[in-house]
């Protein structure tokens, strides 16, 4: 009878396959790496849009500005910090356009609370635009959010003024208790907002 043709394999000399696990593995980090890379790319690039969008803001081209900031987001992944930011700039910007263009300027920090639910800058645009379309209590409940979370805000405690007076014109009641302010009176405010007139004033150019 005829050998076989097929060499036996010697198992004590054979190299072993590679685990398909560890090549998954050295795969997956490459992979990671190549998309931690690309994505620092992205968010580099964002930024130096960002920046041009805020300097079209401040020359009062809301539109181009606009412009801006949407490039901007389509480079950052979807739970980046400054999602909120871009997105609460642009709210600022249809806030410029007028009061028209309010319900838009909602919906822009609607969409940077949920990138980052306690964004209070964002929380404080929308009181305002629900304050200017007579939804007071929505003002106040938003104010009212910030200010449980940063007591002393200059811009929250303007913004809280204003809605009481509006509320009390209108003949909504309101408990104090509610805001966690019921140590805060109306001279304190007042004070607060004097001191801070400076901050509110550069916290709304952002």
């Amino acid at each position: 009878m005829g050998k076989p043709t097929g060499k036996k394999k010697n198992p004590g000399t054979a190299t072993p396959p590679a685990s398909p696990r560890t090549t998954v593995d050295m795969r997956q980090t490459k992979s990671s790496k190549a998309f931690d890379e690309d994505t620092a790319i992205f968010i580099n690039m964002s930024q130096e849009l960002k920046e041009e969008g805020n300097k079209l803001f401040q020359r009062r081209d809301h539109e181009g500005a606009m412009l801006k900031y949407e490039k901007a987001l389509k480079l950052l992944p979807r739970n980046h910090i400054d999602v909120a930011y871009l997105r609460t700039n642009m709210a600022a910007c249809y806030m410029q356009m007028g009061l028209g263009e309010y319900p838009r300027a909602i919906n822009e920090c609607n969409l940077a609370l949920e990138a980052v639910p306690k964004y209070s800058k964002a929380l404080l645009k929308r009181a305002r635009c629900y304050e200017a379309l007579n939804r007071l209590d929505l003002a106040f409940r938003d104010v009212n959010n910030v200010l449980s979370m940063e007591p002393n805000n200059m811009t929250g405690l303007e913004i809280l003024e204003s809605v009481k007076k509006a509320m009390s014109e209108k003949g909504i009641s309101f408990d104090e208790k509610l805001i966690g302010l019921d140590n805060v009176d109306e001279t304190g405010v007042a004070r607060l907002r004097k001191s801070g007139e400076r901050k509110v004033k550069e916290e709304e150019e952002d």
